[in-house]
């Protein structure tokens, strides 16, 4: 007779961030389709009130579509997806704080341990930390305006340790050493592998995962690098939201930093 399975556990993930922007705008982000492609997925639509759905696309190999279980306008949102058979709940909650809008989220779902659930557990919580930031840099600093994304991505058998110093040693997407160099929250200054010099700010940096920074040069973009996948080989992705530059420009770039991974990784 076969081990029965264990049941699966309730988890959790909560975030919070500061946004300066009121709070009619950040609930307006997170409700309004076109709002919502401007900082988390690629296309969204809204059916809105309780018992409508929310449906985001990152493309034909991930949509989704949520039901609406909750919805108290300018303060909380929750939604409802079934995820491998079991439900995942997403709920928001925004208000008022010192002038400015604190927002929250939290997603519960069940795991029952398997390699590929805690992969998709550590991946959602990296995903938000981008996602949350990428709205408030958005909202503080292009509001109102359409977003391109560049995304060059690239399938590598090697153990994600080693792609993660591969991409932030010297000569990896930096001509600099970017592990010793990149430090949260602080200004950064260096040369990219496409001889452009970036200056911005290192949003943030989690070790053998990836990091984002603001690349001023690309009118203040977010550049955000993503190692995925349970085990090798990985998908390494290298995202760009960029905001008032023309579409044969963010096209260049997704093709020419395709290159630039395809030729880094390449031994």
């Amino acid at each position: 007779m076969s081990e029965a399975k264990p049941a699966p556990e309730a988890v959790r993930i909560e975030k919070q961030i500061e946004i300066a922007a009121p709070v009619g705008t950040v609930w307006n982000a997170l409700v309004n389709g076109t709002e919502l492609s401007r900082w988390f997925p690629l296309e969204a639509s809204v059916e809105p009130g309780k018992g409508g759905k929310i449906s985001l696309s990152w493309g034909p190999d991930w949509t989704g579509t949520a039901d609406i279980e909750v919805w108290e306008t300018n303060h909380r949102l929750r939604s409802v997806q079934m995820v491998a058979g079991q439900p995942v709940t997403v709920d928001w909650t925004v208000e008022s704080h010192g002038g400015k809008t604190l927002l929250r989220v939290t997603q519960s779902n069940f795991m029952s341990g398997e390699d590929w659930e805690q992969e998709y557990f550590d991946s959602t919580n990296y995903g938000w930390g981008f996602m949350l930031l990428n709205l408030r840099h958005y909202l503080e600093y292009h509001a109102g305006k359409p977003r391109l994304v560049a995304w060059p991505k690239q399938n590598i058998d090697m153990p994600r340790q080693a792609i993660y110093n591969k991409l932030t040693g010297r000569n990896g997407i930096f001509s600099e050493d970017a592990a010793h160099i990149l430090r949260q929250g602080e200004h950064y200054s260096m040369h990219a592998a496409n001889g452009e010099l970036w200056t911005g700010r290192a949003e943030f940096v989690v070790l053998s995962r990836g990091f984002c920074v603001s690349v001023d040069s690309l009118n203040n973009a977010l550049a955000w690098l993503s190692i995925e996948g349970a085990k090798a080989p990985h998908d390494v992705q290298f995202w760009f939201s960029i905001y008032g530059l023309p579409a044969s420009s963010v096209s260049e770039i997704e093709k020419s930093w395709n290159q630039k991974l395809k030729m880094l990784l390449a031994t």
